[in-house]
């Protein structure tokens, strides 16, 4: 099976930003759309599969993690094979915030910015992944160990992308990326993510 990204919806970017933020999403659609990154996926060592539903928060095998990617599952959704992103750009001290289950994803202008400026759109590929898994319903671990799905799948994007894309990935940006989560919002029985 294949899934497709789209990016529904820009608000708050310059024209340059929003142009930069479309590239990454292809960069995206050709990391999720791979041969191998269903396998990556479904095989990966996680530390924590949370998914928080109605009522509580499960975890989840990656396989089940694989499914809700392939089919596009945004909370609330049946899934229609596609990743569907909308992205508000705001000015935030943070890296992103999404409201655990619904769109948009916040991204910060400075972040988004300094993205541009060194050409990482590797990064910015996986952050959007990361904060869709959000918008699916994906917490991260309530002992911030960094080996939760939202963490782990952007870590795939990334490493999906590193072949053909490597010379792009800008490693301080990376380690904005994998640093400590404690302060994000998305954890287990809580609604609200920031990174």
């Amino acid at each position: 099976m294949s899934v497709d990204v789209q990016l529904r919806a820009i608000t708050g970017a310059s024209e340059a930003e929003e142009r930069f933020l479309k590239d990454s999403m292809l960069l995206l659609r050709t990391a999720v759309s791979g041969s191998g990154f269903g396998a990556s996926v479904r095989n990966a060592l996680y530390g924590y599969t949370g998914w928080s539903g109605l009522a509580e928060t499960r975890e989840m095998s990656g396989e089940e993690i694989w499914d809700r990617i392939v089919m596009g599952r945004e909370c609330g959704s049946t899934g229609d094979h596609t990743l569907d992103l909308s992205v508000e750009i705001v000015d935030m001290e943070g890296i992103g915030e999404t409201r655990l289950g619904t769109p948009p994803i916040r991204m910060a202008r400075w972040f988004l910015d300094k993205c541009i400026e060194s050409g990482d759109r590797v990064n910015m590929a996986a952050l959007l992944m990361h904060q869709w898994m959000h918008v699916s319903g994906f917490v991260h671990s309530p002992h911030n160990i960094g080996h939760d799905a939202p963490s782990i799948v952007a870590m795939l994007v990334r490493r999906a992308l590193e072949t053909d894309f490597g010379e792009e990935i800008d490693a301080q940006i990376t380690a904005l990326l994998t640093l400590d989560t404690s302060s994000c919002g998305c954890h287990p029985r809580q609604r609200h993510h920031a990174a």
